[in-house]
């Protein structure tokens, strides 16, 4: 993370403005400071951290902003400003990098306000690691979009390549949580989905990408007719799996055991000469799920007095069924306003980020939470918490 050491910083005051970056305003907690700082239209903080041979300043990790360089420059300008020595930075330049973004890379938000499904087939693999299965499907199936889910940032950037190298125009690649995209997704729009060979999480179940609600999920999202096709060489895995689609008040689906496919991933053919059992467990939908409703935007009608949430504030967690809320630290800007930092939503793709409060509007930051069910829940209870 981008960070520099000054010798000191001098008073001055806020705001205060350089070229496109404005400095917004500062708040402080016991445990540290933030200076909030916008360019053009993107906000984030700058933390600042006393320390024994002077104060460390650094990139907020929740509100960083790409590309890079933005970061790098308020840093710069933010050292001019403080008067201070600089004892130690990180931002002087190695090779810069392009900030072009590639057309295959979308994030959940493209997802969210402009992805279009009505007349298209649509393929959805999730974790599809070096790609071979996903880019087979696209080459197979030249007509249909395929969207492939992946958290390891290394085979995304190898499959973008591969895309562009070899010019497959019908893969979309998105770095996100499974369990939580599927929402995402208009009822009956989906062909087929492929989870092949999943991390099998035998110590920690709850980290699975199969689970009831993400197949109640992936039965909505399903065409009537489409299918969701696990591939696993896990046996507590295939059986913990099988159990889950049994719950299913109607369920069709077929198994089968150690069943060549025409593509395989290099884990497959390692799997394959250890001789270890592969299972296949692919289930058709049956059903025609009604349509989802329009997700609206998380937002706080009311402000509220700055003053009573400091008051009230203390480092705590609520926890729900399907949710939680951690109120983790308070920064007063002064005795009208301030910044409450928390983290929310669901237990396994939470939210980080903070909460602007004054007498005149109450908002996140960064803005555009997105409106999960998780977090619509994890809001709501917020809004009452702050209007308590």
């Amino acid at each position: 993370m981008p960070n520099i050491l000054l010798s000191k910083i001098e008073k001055f005051d806020y705001p205060f403005t350089d070229g496109d970056y404005n400095f917004l305003t500062s708040a402080k907690s016991k445990h540290g400071e933030l200076v909030l700082v916008s360019f053009k239209d993107k906000k984030f903080f700058l933390q600042i951290k006393k320390r024994e041979n002077g104060y460390l300043v650094k990139a907020d990790k929740i509100t960083s902003v790409s590309p890079v360089f933005i970061i790098h420059e308020a840093l710069k300008i933010f050292a001019r400003q403080s008067g201070g020595e600089i004892l130690f930075s990180n931002i002087e330049s190695k090779k810069k990098k392009s900030s072009k973004v590639s057309p295959y890379l979308k994030d959940i938000d493209y997802f969210l306000n402009d992805f279009k499904t009505e007349g298209k087939n649509i393929l959805v693999e999730i974790g599809f690691g070096s790609g071979r299965h996903l880019l087979y499907q696209a080459k197979q199936n030249p007509s249909s979009i395929i969207i492939g889910l992946e958290i390891h940032k290394p085979s995304i950037e190898q499959v973008v390549k591969r895309c562009e190298r070899e010019g497959i125009k019908n893969v979309l690649v998105v770095n996100y949580d499974a369990r939580i995209f599927l929402e995402f997704l208009q009822s009956n729009s989906v062909e087929r989905i492929f989870v092949h060979f999943p991390v099998p999480w035998d110590k920690k179940p709850h980290r699975r990408v199969i689970s009831g609600d993400f197949i109640n999920e992936a039965v909505r999202v399903l065409k009537k007719d489409g299918t969701l096709e696990l591939r696993t060489d896990s046996d507590n895995y295939f059986e913990y799996s099988l159990e889950q689609f049994l719950n299913l008040k109607k369920s069709s689906f077929t198994v089968f055991k150690n069943r060549d496919l025409q593509i395989s991933s290099k884990y497959e053919d390692r799997w394959k000469r250890l001789n270890k059992n592969i299972y296949d467990l692919n289930f058709k939908n049956e059903e025609i799920s009604q349509k989802s409703e329009k997700r609206v935007p998380l937002v706080f009608e009311n402000s509220v007095l700055f003053s009573k949430i400091k008051k009230k504030f203390k480092n705590e967690i609520l926890r729900e069924k399907d949710f939680f809320i951690h109120f983790e630290d308070i920064y007063e800007i002064d005795e009208k306003s301030g910044f409450l930092k928390l983290t929310f939503g669901a237990y396994q793709k939470s939210e980080h980020l903070y909460i602007y409060i004054s007498d005149k509007k109450t908002e996140y930051i960064p803005n555009g939470v997105l409106p999960s069910l998780a977090n619509t829940k994890a809001h709501q209870k917020i809004k009452e918490w702050i209007d308590g």
